[in-house]
């Protein structure tokens, strides 16, 4: 039996070359690197062929009858192959060889189809690209008119890591396509087509074509039906982390986040840390999955998926597993009763294999697992672990001890604020850039610091060598500076006004005022008119304050000199006396 050879041909999407052969029975493939038998396929199953122009030189593509295999292809043909395939393919098997053109203008504007298994995008009616549903991940509505795909990420490729001449070839991840107009019924799912009537959904309301073209891939493509039915189902939990609400479909190889209008496949692969924490209020649990590679949605990147429940939400749950499917997984039940947080974190851990990290030994001035801090203008939660920190927020940020250089402790500025708290820098030994946490209760220094120093974390406190020892706090000092300063100015204009009174009636408004002043800058030790022998009572702490010297100087001038015009005040009231005998 003859045989009609091709070489350096490529089979399906696979890197690999080799060699491809028919006859009067079949046809077959077989590698050049590996021993394998060949992949052998019937002559009698191909129904239709056709010839493209690819990225890899021309392909042919054969529609076979097999519903598990409907079509393959074969890339790597040279142009001058086509006749010998054509010839080929008419002598063995009956089939005709259809030559299809390809788009080669380079627009980016056409018409986007679903026909068959593919996405078809046609430029005057050329086709300029298709693309497998089979490799479609997610599609979601990105804007009122696009429509973002997300494709499956590609098989790590093994390779010998002392070959640095290999590198993991680029994939595309993500396309967009922009949709504009309302779907028609004449025309179907076509996007951005004419028509003469609109469609409308089930509450009669008119279908948006980018919507159509939605709801058309995930049909089309399946996206969500991953193999086998889900596990369990958990309906509107309340995810921070993309923000909204989600139901949890639980599947033997991912997790599936499907919200109103996005849709997220989570494999089990790219989920490599699992935190189970409590929030401060001490009302809720937070669940935090830590992705590598994150989930997208558009060009907003979650490494973190933040879900949260009320502490005394108890959910019933039962599981979808037959007794040989349960025994694969011991620690799983078959039905729950029990908290939610417990019951999603039980069938998590279960399912991935991985450890579900707990809140560490700290506790803080309250007795709780966290403290609240801040990152630039960002509020959240800190949480000091046995290996690491981290800080629950809208973007949560992970730290290792063992990636730590040192962690100081520092006060900046000089107004009420950082008198009560402080600043938690943290320099990393694999990052240029420190994380700064910022606005910490001052209470909190000495749980963090005795922590730390368990977990040999290089630590400096900086607040011992910039701030001074006080005996009174300085908070009721700095609220009063101001006003000191004010009411100085409002006595000199009040006697600026009053000159042209009698001397007596100043002498009494001078008095008045004294007593006011005394008696509101009595409560915080900070320094008055009166308070000639401020220093021997010890209240003015910041003396080696520039400040705090000149208003010293200032006041104790001011003292002699109503101390005088007090003296003088008294003459005319002695001669008044003796006129009056």
């Amino acid at each position: 039996m003859s045989t009609v050879t091709f070489e350096n041909i490529f089979h399906g999407d696979g890197p690999d070359i080799g060699k491809l052969r028919f006859n009067a029975a079949g046809f077959g493939w077989k590698t050049y690197v590996s021993e394998d038998a060949p992949i052998t396929y019937t002559g009698h199953d191909v129904r239709h062929a056709t010839w493209f122009r690819v990225a890899r030189n021309f392909q042919l593509r054969l529609a076979m009858r097999q519903a598990e295999k409907p079509r393959i292809t074969f890339d790597g043909f040279k142009r001058e192959d086509h006749d010998k395939v054509k010839r080929t393919l008419d002598e063995y098997f009956n089939i005709k060889l259809e030559t299809r053109d390809s788009s080669l203008k380079g627009w980016n504007w056409g018409k986007a189809q679903v026909q068959g298994n593919d996405i078809t995008f046609q430029v005057q009616g050329k086709t300029t690209f298709e693309i497998p549903l089979s490799v479609v991940a997610n599609s979601n509505i990105a804007g009122k008119n696009e429509v973002a795909l997300e494709f499956n990420p590609p098989p790590p490729i093994p390779h010998d890591p002392k070959d640095l001449a290999k590198r993991v070839p680029d994939e595309l991840v993500e396309m967009r396509f922009y949709v504009p107009g309302k779907s028609m019924k004449s025309k179907g799912s076509d996007a951005g087509s004419d028509g003469e009537e609109t469609d409308l959904d089930e509450d009669g309301n008119e279908v948006s074509a980018a919507e159509a073209f939605h709801n058309t891939i995930k049909d089309k493509a399946d996206i969500g039906a991953v193999v086998g039915d889900s596990i369990v189902v958990f309906e509107d939990i309340l995810v921070l982390t993309p923000r909204g609400r989600f139901s949890l479909e639980f599947y033997p190889d991912s997790l599936r986040l499907l919200g109103k209008s996005t849709d997220y496949r989570v494999p089990f692969t790219s989920l490599h840390r699992i935190f189970l924490l409590p929030k401060l209020d001490d009302l809720h649990i937070q669940l935090v999955l830590g992705l590598d590679p994150p989930i997208r949605q558009g060009a907003t990147r979650y490494p973190f998926l933040v879900a949260q429940w009320p502490k005394d939400e108890e959910v019933d749950a039962e599981l979808n597993l037959n007794d040989e499917e349960l025994a694969k997984y011991p620690d799983l039940q078959r039905k729950y009763e029990a908290p939610t947080f417990h019951v999603i974190s039980r069938v998590l851990k279960s399912l991935t294999g991985k450890k579900v990290t707990p809140p560490g030994s700290f506790r803080n001035a309250q007795g709780l697992n966290g403290i609240k801090a801040n990152v630039k203008a960002v509020q959240g939660e800190l949480y000091f672990l046995e290996k690491g920190l981290i800080f629950i927020a809208k973007q949560p940020i992970l730290i290792d001890f063992s990636k730590t250089e040192s962690i100081s402790f520092s006060r900046v500025g000089g107004g009420i604020a950082s008198a009560r708290t402080f600043d938690m820098r943290v320099v990393s030994k694999t990052e240029v850039a420190d994380h700064v946490f910022t606005a910490i209760s001052k209470e909190e220094v000495g749980p963090i610091s005795a922590f730390l120093k368990l977990k040999n974390v290089r630590l400096k406190n900086e607040m011992e060598e910039t701030v001074m020892e006080i005996d009174e706090p300085l908070s009721d000092e700095d609220e009063d500076m101001e006003s000191i300063a004010s009411e100085e100015e409002d006595r000199k204009k009040s006697k600026k006004d009053k000159g042209k009174k009698s001397q007596p009636a100043m002498d009494e408004d001078d008095e008045s005022d004294d007593e006011d002043f005394q008696s509101e800058s009595s409560d915080g030790g900070s320094p008055s008119e009166s308070d000639s022998d401020a220093e021997d009572d010890g209240m003015a702490s910041d003396a080696s304050d520039p400040f705090m010297e000149e208003l010293k100087k200032k006041q104790a001038k001011r003292a002699k000199k109503d101390t005088g015009s007090g003296s003088d005040a008294e003459k005319p009231k002695a001669k008044k006396a003796k006129k009056a005998e």
